[in-house]
């Protein structure tokens, strides 16, 4: 998990080149009208969702449209095959050297192939296309996290635009080992004195979107690539010079894909592990 770059330009410009691209419809043909008439208060309450932006406080949002037509306007804004809302996804994905970073970065597991919104657009229905409230997601993490991102005055999970990830780790494994296989079980542990709100805010976000289950999932696959990669190097290097060229690899996805990435934390363990060692090579 990383945090990835908020939208830099003006978001009332993005707003109306989604508005552009609304064509004339025989079924509605007062569309454009009523747009017309909304907008403008719309682009005010853009203003609100800056400053709760900028203070990391989304929580001092208050729906603004109550209207059904005029929340049902707005909300057809939205289309996930909008060609501005697609550019807009590739352009939070992609990287350094031009490279597109398709993972989801709430679970790193898939590929970000929708645009989640912070503020749930049922609720907000004015922040349905402002740039700043959609943030590049799996299927499986947004239908997850739906569209209830609050409880009792706390929010349920990181906003990877305003959140600042911690570089100290908080994501550790347990391995038990079977006699045929290893049993993986990833938990949260702050004992690196991670700032309490955040910690609480990212266990109340893995919780959420059920990760540490999905990575559970997802080990033995990462169990078996490693593996084969030692098994592969036995013949032509050590074993201290094959964990070192492998914590090497670790270390660099780390930097990529954030400091507690699963697949980097799981390999670091299992290299690290005397028993994993003596087990497989």
């Amino acid at each position: 998990m990383k945090n990835l770059n908020p939208y830099n330009d003006d978001p009332c410009s993005f707003l109306d080149d989604i508005i552009k691209t609304k064509r004339y419809s025989k079924k509605d043909p007062n569309y454009r009208i009523r747009l017309n008439v909304l907008i403008p208060n719309v682009k005010l309450y853009y203003n609100d969702y800056i400053n709760a932006h900028n203070i990391n406080n989304h929580l001092s949002l208050s729906p603004s449209i109550s209207d059904n037509q005029n929340k049902n306007d707005l909300l057809k804004l939205y289309s996930s095959k909008d060609k501005k809302l697609i550019e807009f996804k590739y352009s939070r994905t992609t990287v350094y050297d031009n490279r597109i970073k398709k993972i989801c970065q709430y679970c790193t597991i898939n590929s970000c192939n929708t645009l989640d919104h912070i503020v749930p657009k049922e609720e907000y229905s004015e922040f349905a296309v402002n740039p700043l409230n959609l943030l590049p997601a799996c299927s499986e993490c947004n239908s997850y996290k739906g569209k209830y991102w609050k409880k009792g005055g706390n929010r349920l999970f990181l906003n990877l635009y305003t959140d600042i990830l911690p570089d100290e780790q908080y994501l550790f494994v347990d391995l038990i080992f079977n006699t045929n296989q290893i049993e993986i079980k990833f938990k949260l542990e702050n004992i690196n004195g991670i700032n309490s709100t955040l910690f609480n805010l990212i266990c109340s976000h893995y919780s959420k979107l059920n990760l540490l289950n999905r990575f559970n999932t997802n080990s033995n696959e990462i169990i078996s690539e490693l593996i084969y990669q030692i098994k592969s190097f036995k013949n032509k290097l050590s074993i201290l010079d094959i964990k070192e060229s492998i914590l090497d690899q670790i270390k660099s996805n780390k930097k990529e894909f954030g400091y507690n990435y699963y697949k980097s934390i799981l390999e670091e363990t299992l290299i690290n592990s005397d028993e994993f060692i003596i087990k497989y090579t």
